[in-house]
């Protein structure tokens, strides 16, 4: 073992005499200990200090070092000690102790056994696994502590309650220098989950079953205690949830009910929102979210807001019925609105018109179950929206102008290109999502990822009037910065496949703008057809 210098302790008293203490030739943890453990060196500051105190102390001192190291597996240590007073060159007392720690001593035996029911269950024997790496290493007694209290944690984990140490013991033998740990555990009886009662008024019994990972005759685990917790709190429904093991029923498997309580939230949450914009001006939302309606959990969301730069309006509404709650299934359907004006001064023309550019969609979703692989978590869904869509650009570009100029400039450009400055778009658009997420915390995410790829299109054999598909991926991922801090990084791509059509010198995606890879419908057409921007998802309505 490396020998380095230490830890002087001094102090001056002018009341009492000085003392100074030094030792070498210990490190970390094990001189820490050894400087605790040293009266002198704890007493080095007191007020009223005398000779013959310190003398006494320093008798003792090479005892308590030795004492110190045996829980670091030192048996064996060579310590010199030397006392001076220093009174003509007026440094007081100083105290010096020199450890040479040795060999550690080795662990070359551990026995460990079971009795009871479990002794002979695979589970039971697989704990051994935890106290055999001491096997072979240096006697560390916080170890030996700390894997002892393991054992019989995960003892008790596997179902046995009342596991207990009939022996534990460490045996160290200094002539031939080795240790060995003896312990003995009884296991008792394996304990199972017994009758479940769900005190709560607002769900049937039968939905709220779909939520439990206890079931009777499972072995009882404290850690599953905790996960059960954690699932229904995390359900949305409840404020708060209790779970009272009861007392266990003898026999060979003793049964231990369970009494699981749950305050409900209140049914209704409303909220309210305002804000101001450079670019959005002033805007209200508001939401209003029913979190249960019935027994089967069923929950349904309504949000509407109103933003001032061109008078946007947005509405939802949501509703969805879960089916397997643990696993993320559920069936969504939704409704929604939005609406936006453009005018000429939108699309940089000194006069004209303008239109009100408006969608309306109905969407049946069903989330399917999520899958694992490895730490990701996939939830997939599949779904089909049916999407109405108008505006009229011929408006805005000729609005300023008599109704006998405009049909002028109608028959001038013909029947095809008008419907394409004023489209009435009807699609029935299925779709699939494929998101991919992991994370090391639920709460504050430090490290994580979420892939997200979007596939959707809508077909004239579907009954639309247009073809396209459309493919959109987007994801962030986080790594952690410093201690608090973090890095976020955003990407969107997307692809879509549309009939383009060319009028007055631009070209027109066949597409809703509410599928728009870009900033407008005409302003974008005009700059460059087809450049991608940041997608126009759809918006929260309480977030336009």
């Amino acid at each position: 073992m490396a020998l380095w210098p230490c830890l002087v302790a001094s102090i001056s008293s002018f009341a009492a005499e000085q003392l100074q203490v030094t030792l070498n030739g210990l490190e970390d943890d094990i001189r820490n200990n050894a400087l605790a453990s040293l009266e002198i060196a704890r007493r080095s500051k007191d007020a009223e200090l005398s000779s013959a105190n310190i003398i006494r102390m320093h008798g003792k001192a090479e005892a308590e070092i030795r004492r110190a190291l045996e829980p670091f597996g030192y048996y064996q240590p060579v310590i010199t000690t030397d006392l001076q007073n220093s009174e003509e060159s007026g440094n007081g007392w100083q105290a010096t102790y020199n450890v040479d720690a040795g060999t550690p001593i080795l662990v070359d035996n551990i026995a460990l056994s079971f009795i009871g029911p479990g002794a002979d269950h695979e589970d039971v024997k697989m704990l051994a696994a935890s106290l055999a790496l001491l096997q072979g290493q240096r006697l560390d007694h916080r170890r030996y502590e700390t894997g002892k209290r393991k054992l019989i944690s995960d003892t008790r984990e596997l179902g046995y309650l009342n596991a207990q140490f009939l022996e534990h013991r460490v045996e160290v033998d200094l002539q031939k220098y080795t240790a060995g740990i003896t312990l003995k555990i009884e296991t008792g009886p394996r304990s199972v989950y017994g009758d479940i009662e769900l005190q709560q008024d607002k769900f049937s019994n039968d939905y709220l079953a779909r939520y439990l990972i206890l079931q009777p005759g499972k072995t009882f685990k404290h850690s599953e205690l905790a996960r059960q917790r954690h699932l229904l709190s995390a359900s949305g429904y409840f404020s708060e949830v209790i779970i009272e093991p009861g007392e266990p029923m003898q026999g060979e498997n003793p049964q231990v009910p369970l009494v699981i309580g749950m305050t409900p939230f209140p049914a209704n949450r409303y909220r309210g929102r305002a804000g101001w914009g450079t670019d959005t001006g002033f805007g209200l939302g508001l939401d209003w979210t029913r979190r249960y309606l019935g027994q089967r959990g069923h929950h349904f969301n309504v949000g509407a807001a109103v933003a001032e730069e061109r008078e946007r309006v947005a509405g939802d509404v949501s509703y969805t019925i879960p089916r397997n709650p643990l696993r993320g299934e559920a069936f969504e359907i939704g409704l929604r609105h939005e609406s936006k004006d453009l005018n000429f001064t939108d699309v940089d023309l000194d006069e004209g018109g303008e239109t009100r550019i408006a969608t309306n969609l109905a969407t049946l979703q069903w989330r399917l179950p999520v899958s694992n692989f490895d730490d990701f978590g996939l939830q997939s869904s599949a779904g089909v929206s049916i999407v109405g869509e108008s505006y009229d650009i011929f408006e805005v570009l000729f609005g300023n102008l008599p109704g006998s100029a405009q049909n002028a400039i109608i028959e001038n450009i013909g029947t095809e290109a008008y419907e394409t400055l004023a489209p009435e778009f009807d699609a029935v658009v299925p779709g699939l999502s494929f998101k991919l997420k992991r994370a090391d915390d639920p709460l504050y995410i430090r490290r994580g990822d979420y892939l997200n790829l979007e596939l959707l299109g809508a077909s004239e054999d579907l009954g639309s009037n247009i073809d396209f598909w459309q493919a959109r991926f987007s994801s962030w991922n986080i790594w952690p910065v410093a201690e608090r801090g973090r890095f976020l990084f955003r990407s969107n791509l997307g692809y879509t496949d549309a009939e383009s059509r060319s009028v007055l010198g631009v070209n027109f995606n066949q597409i809703p703008e509410y599928y728009e890879f870009r900033a407008g419908v005409l302003a974008a057409s005009a700059a460059t057809a087809g450049k991608p921007c940041s997608p126009a998802m759809p918006l929260p309505a309480a977030n336009i």
